[in-house]
């Protein structure tokens, strides 16, 4: 399957969102993240967007496949073939069905890898407030279980999703505010 495009994930100001949880997730989270790990030269961002990473790494290479975002390669993070030292994979698993988590862990050429995912073990609300997106939300154990074998959990917080998450992301709509987990797992 080739990854889509979603409307409310096109162009440069993707996760540059004001809100508090955007805060959270897209910069202070990041920075608490990295922080804990020996940060390498060579650092391939895989579903980049928009290069956000680079406020951390600026030497990262940002891959996307949504040419819209200007990442620094533009291709499919499934079957790009590079090799790294670090490979980042910030909020990008939801975007991919099973077999393709499995298939992209496969085909990654790195020493490590570092794996920023918000989880959720109420599918239920997160799946009412993204009616109109096509994502694969998972709990905790089911990311877990995506993983490769060997991987290290550096990293958990818990946070409060509200509208003004959604509204910044999706428009105008009526959501239900939820709890969600962040974690790091470095591989």
């Amino acid at each position: 399957m080739l990854m889509q495009t979603y409307k409310e994930d096109d162009g440069k100001n993707f996760g540059k969102w004001t809100d508090d949880v955007s805060r959270f997730m897209y910069f202070e989270s990041t920075g608490k993240i990295l922080d804990l790990i020996q940060v390498p030269e060579t650092v391939a961002d895989y579903g980049g967007a928009n290069g956000n990473l680079k406020h951390f790494i600026p030497h990262a290479i940002s891959i996307d496949i949504d040419a819209s975002k200007k990442p620094d390669i533009n291709e499919n993070i499934l079957t790009h073939d590079g090799i790294y030292e670090l490979v980042v994979i910030r909020y990008v698993l939801h975007y991919l069905n099973d077999y393709e988590v499995l298939k992209l862990f496969e085909n990654i050429k790195a020493k490590n890898i570092l794996v920023i995912q918000f989880e959720n073990n109420n599918l239920k609300d997160k799946y009412f407030n993204s009616q109109n997106e096509f994502k694969y939300f998972r709990t905790s154990a089911q990311t877990r279980e995506l993983l490769p074998t060997r991987f290290e959990e550096i990293y958990s917080k818990d946070y409060e999703l509200g509208p003004d998450f959604y509204k910044n992301r999706l428009g105008e709509g009526k959501y239900k505010t939820h709890n969600e987990t962040l974690k790091g797992y470095y591989i």
